[in-house]
């Protein structure tokens, strides 16, 4: 299994993040017959004006975890690698990095995290006082020795957290 631990850094908001994702949201949907609805542009980089690690995060439901065989494998034909669950149950978690790098997250329509990753995403597109609580943290992590994908993601949970609760959602909700 590969590495999950990559180095993380970070770069300002790039106005293209939102068509290579249409991009890709596009040839995932035709290559697994998917409505576009059951894919979505998550994560920092689906938020206009907020600093972000240069991978664009997709997620995609399906009707019932985990995602089918099929699922897995056109993923993986088209140039994603599998790493299973990745330390989050109910979520199988997909990358491609080279000249794109695209995380992919598959989990169950309308369940927890479903729920969760859009309420953020929504409450971060619409509070300046969120994203700049967020990009803050985000700093902050990096500029305590956070650098690894891990540790990163860990010195900034606290915060996800709080936004998460602002956005009217629990770390159990869903």
């Amino acid at each position: 299994m590969p590495d999950l631990d990559e180095p993380v850094h970070l770069v300002e908001h790039r106005s293209e993040w939102a068509s290579e994702f249409a991009a890709e949201q596009l040839r995932l949907a035709k290559s697994l017959s998917f409505d576009l609805a059951c894919i979505q542009h998550i994560g920092s980089t689906s938020v206009p004006g907020l600093v972000a690690k240069p991978i664009i995060d997709i997620m995609v439901g399906v009707p019932a975890y985990p995602p089918s065989a099929v699922v897995r494998q056109t993923l993986m034909r088209l140039g994603y690698e599998a790493l299973g669950e990745a330390g989050i149950p109910g979520r199988a978690h997909f990358r491609m990095r080279g000249d794109r790098s695209i995380n992919i997250a598959v989990v169950a329509l309308d369940a927890d995290h479903w729920v969760r990753n859009l309420a953020l995403r929504e409450h971060l597109r619409k509070s300046r006082v969120a994203r700049e609580s967020y990009t803050r943290a985000k700093r902050e992590a990096l500029a305590a020795g956070a650098i690894t994908l891990l540790a990163y993601s860990e010195a900034k949970s606290r915060v996800v957290a709080q936004l998460l609760s602002e956005a009217g959602v629990s770390e159990n909700d869903g």
